[in-house]
């Protein structure tokens, strides 16, 4: 066999193959599937009997075309010519046939173009879905293969397929293939040589450099794997012989050569002192450089595989070759691997320094410094590997026992030519083409029947059944059970709808976090659904209409607080998409209002307590948008019987107004859709500077009972008749001061906060308060604490009592302790340092917001310092930790 393109062919040896009975196998299911859909293939061309077509006569070089070749008066007058070459042709010269190569010039014979549309069965192998590129069929009531034809099939045709009643074979017929020529990877060209070294600058000389290594050869080409035919026959005289022995591959590269070395640096020249002596002789040349390494030769190509036969004829043909036939499907022969490279020449030495005449005709040479040697040659290398010989295809020679009368009753059968659409969603109607079709014809898909409306014997309409997406398989099925080819059916995935919560709406509003069903036709197991460009978790197919995930808010999605609109599709495993279908993502709606502590004062809006509940939200609902509006600010009071009306201001200056009831109608947007609500009041209608003031006997009772019950159920019920459809958690509040607390800068605190004015606004007196004092102060502190939820708690209990319909109202306590008061070891609150500077980060920014409120005197020392008493991050993280199980 051919290795390159040129190389002379040898003789191949045929191999005898004899067939034993136990290898022979009566038609089963799969050649009735190829006989129906070959069947199919011939009515797509008019073809509709054997009998009528006449004989096929050919002779001489032969080369099938692409399409049907038939008999033809004008065939030998439309035939054009060819040139191959690389192919086989049997010979008898020898006791035993071999084939010998041949080439020259071919007829190329008239074919018809089979459809573009031809339709296709589910269980046909790969052959069929290339028909019409590289398939040819010869059709005939009798084909005749004369003496010494040769029969070669040239690229792109891989297929050839004999239909006729009978087949005749003259002597020394050959089915053979022409071997495109390749050839081997080209030599690279040796590298050049590097350039000389510079000279050196000591008595040494430099060494050249080492040459470039040669790179490896190229792979051989892999050799082509040989056809395949296919010979349907009632009848054959004669033997033809088949050679579909796969391509040789191709001999490897050669590998590069090595580049040479390069030559060594030039001695260092002689030099002379100031007063014309020899100060230092001549330097040696530098050694030259080492040749680079041979390239190791490419490896070679892999043999191609061997082609197949499949031979169907009745028992008694068959039996006319038990003898034996000769054939070869074995697979090529591995290329040779690739000759290496030449190893590169070490470079020359360098020469020896210049040499100076120095004072008295001396000499300042070299002395026994020499000029450089030769550098060593380059490494040899090995040949490359050899590559694989080509394999076998499973069955390559196979014999299958057909039934005359079957053989002639298939043409005779419903055949189906084409699907209109062959691409369709449930309910929509599908046509099929064909002939042959009589009123009482049932179209089944997947060998089930659907309703059948037969309008002529070439058409027949159904309706495409709700079904899983994907492929099937359409055949017609007559009264008395005849089958046609079968043929192919894609239900496209479609989706109508979503329901949630099994309710439908007509806006398809959906809320992130929860199942979601989609409704439709066509779905399918392991199909994928995507909202925008995520796909979604869980994904359960239902039923072929309804598919059901978990729906996860996409991140690329336009915020919307009134509905985030979004697009979601079904693709089904083989890609295949549906239609797009519009959602309407539900919203999260937040509302915060109260007091500082609301607020979040001091904190970065990111560690503020309704933000990290926010996301909590977010997280626990399939990444929901959330939409926050926040009305509380720092100073807030209740504002029972307050119609004072000022413009807010920034929410770290303290101010009464808006006050908390205030708020409530200061609300932008529908009441309505307010989800959640987080608020808080009472504590500025105490006022926290009665409640630490030790020199003052205030009831604080009685001024509990009043703000943190009787105006909080004040303040509840307006915030439940607003906002009818919110859940409303009440935070509460904490002893800001404790025993644990540090006393000097209690002090400090209390000066800040304007109860002791010892200092202000300069430095402040230490030592004013009285342990007497500070019991005072903490035992009040403790009190605001305990009494707060207390009446807090109350208040919530007569709100929900009084509220028809669920609970709705709830009391978060922050379980802020004495051990966590402002100015302990481990405060959850902002305090104040020693020099009264605040201890939050946002300070500055408060600072230009106090001047731009207009604050002044004590009231802008206060807003300064306004953090103080205030949660931290600590703070706040307990204040969340103590939301999230009302959510």
């Amino acid at each position: 066999m051919s290795t390159t393109l040129g190389t002379q062919f040898i003789p191949v040896a045929l191999q005898s193959f004899s067939i034993s009975s136990n290898s022979i196998t009566s038609a089963s299911t799969s050649s009735q599937d190829r006989l129906q859909y070959h069947k199919a293939v011939l009515e797509s061309v008019g073809i509709t009997s054997l009998s009528s077509l006449g004989t096929l006569n050919l002779s001489g070089n032969l080369i099938p075309q692409a399409g049907l070749t038939k008999p033809d008066p004008n065939l030998a007058a439309t035939t054009t010519q060819a040139y191959f070459q690389s192919a086989y042709k049997v010979t008898n010269t020898a006791t035993t046939p071999v084939l010998q190569p041949v080439g020259g010039q071919a007829t190329i014979l008239k074919a018809t173009p089979l459809p573009s549309r031809t339709v296709t069965a589910a269980s046909v192998p790969g052959i069929t879905t290339q028909i019409n590129v590289d398939t040819a069929y010869w059709v005939a009531t009798e084909i005749n293969l004369q003496d010494n034809t040769t029969v070669v099939l040239k690229q792109p045709q891989r297929y050839l397929i004999l239909i006729a009643e009978k087949i005749t074979v003259g002597q020394n017929v050959t089915f053979t293939w022409e071997r495109p020529s390749k050839s081997s990877p080209a030599k690279l060209g040796k590298p050049g040589t590097p350039p000389q070294v510079s000279t050196s600058t000591t008595l040494v000389g430099i060494t050249g450099t080492n040459g470039k290594h040669g790179d490896k050869g190229g792979r051989g080409p892999d050799g082509n794997s040989a056809p395949e035919l296919e010979l349907w026959v009632l009848d054959m005289i004669g033997r033809p012989a088949f050679d579909l022995r796969g391509q040789d591959g191709t001999t490897g590269g050669s590998g590069q050569d090595g580049g040479n070395g390069g030559q060594g640096g030039k001695g260092k020249p002689a030099q002379l002192d100031w007063s014309g002596f020899c100060k230092s002789g001549a330097g040696a040349g530098g050694n030259g450089g080492t040749g680079g390494n041979a390239g190791p030769g490419g490896d070679g190509g892999n043999g191609g595989y061997g082609g197949k036969l499949s031979f169907y004829a009745p028992q008694n043909v068959i039996n006319q070759y038990l003898q034996g036939f000769y054939i070869t499907v074995d697979g090529g022969r591995g290329g040779a691997g690739g000759q290496p490279g030449y190893p590169g020449s070490g470079g020359p030495g360098g020469p020896v320094g210049n040499s100076l005449k120095a004072n008295f005709g001396a000499v300042c040479g070299p002395g026994p410094r020499t000029a450089g040697s030769r550098g060593p040659d380059g490494a040899y290398s090995g040949q490359g590997a050899s590559g694989y010989d080509g394999g076998k295809l499973p069955e390559p020679i196979s014999m299958r026992s057909i039934d005359p009368d079957d053989f002639r009753r298939k043409l005779l059968e419903p055949a189906i030519f084409e699907a209109t659409p062959a691409y369709a969603y449930a309910a929509e109607t599908v046509t099929l083409k064909g002939k042959r079709f009589t009123k009482s014809d049932v179209v089944l898909i997947d060998g089930s029947p659907v309703p059948t409306n037969v309008y002529s014997d070439t058409s027949l309409q159904f309706s495409a059944p709700f079904i899983r997406g994907g492929q099937h398989t359409l055949q017609v099925k007559q009264a008395d059970g005849t089958l046609s080819n079968k043929a192919s059916l894609y239900i496209k995935p479609k989706v109508d709808s979503a329901q949630q919560d099994n309710k439908e709406n007509e806006h398809m509003r959906v809320k992130p976090g929860q199942k979601v069903t989609l409704i439709g036709s066509g779905f399918s197991e392991n199909a994928i659904v995507r909202i925008n460009d995520h796909d979604m978790p869980d994904v359960t197919l239902l039923s072929p209409t309804q598919l059901e995930f978990t729906l996860i808010r996409p991140s690329t999605i336009e915020e919307n607080p009134s509905g985030e609109h979004a697009v979601a599709r079904v693709i089904l495993s083989d890609g295949t998409p549906s239609n797009t279908l519009n959602l309407v993502l539900d919203t999260f709606h937040m509302l915060v209002i109260g007091d500082s502590v609301s607020w979040g004062q001091g904190l970065p809006e990111h560690e503020k307590h309704y933000s990290l509940v926010g996301n909590a939200v977010k997280a626990r609902n399939g990444n929901i948008g959330y939409y926050t509006q926040v009305l509380a600010h720092s100073g807030a009071t209740i504002g029972v019987d307050d119609h004072t009306n000022t413009p807010a201001v920034d929410g770290e200056v303290p101010v009464s107004y808006p006050t908390i009831l205030q708020q409530c109608d200061l609300f932008v947007g529908e009441q309505s859709e307010v989800d959640l609500i987080i608020m808080d009041g009472g504590i500025n209608d105490v006022n926290m500077r009665t409640v630490l003031n030790p020199f003052i006997n205030d009831d604080l009772s009685t001024l509990h009972r009043t703000h943190f019950l009787k105006n909080s159920k004040t303040l509840f019920t307006k915030v439940a008749t607003t906002f009818p459809n919110a859940k409303v958690i009440v935070t509460g509040y904490y002893p800001p001061v404790s025993e644990h607390s540090d006393l000097s800068a209690v002090e400090v605190l209390l000066v800040a906060l304007g109860i002791a004015t010892e200092g202000l606004p300069g430095g402040v007196v230490a030592g004013f308060l009285t342990e007497h004092h500070l019991q005072i102060i903490h035992a009040r502190s403790l009190q605001l604490a305990t009494e707060s939820k207390l009446f807090l708690q109350q208040a919530v209990d007569e709100t929900n009592a009084a509220l028809t319909g669920e609970k709705r109202f709830f009391f978060a306590d922050p379980n802020i302790g004495v051990e966590h008061s402002a100015l302990t070891n481990d405060p959850y609150l902002f305090g104040i340092n020693l020099d009264m500077s605040p201890q939050d980060f946002i300070a500055a920014d408060r600072l230009a917001s106090c001047t731009e409120a207009g604050c002044t005197g004590i009231d802008f020392e206060i807003c300064k310092r306004a953090s103080m008493g205030h949660p931290n991050n600590k703070g706040a993280i307990a204040y969340a930790n103590a939301i999230y199980p009302f959510l």
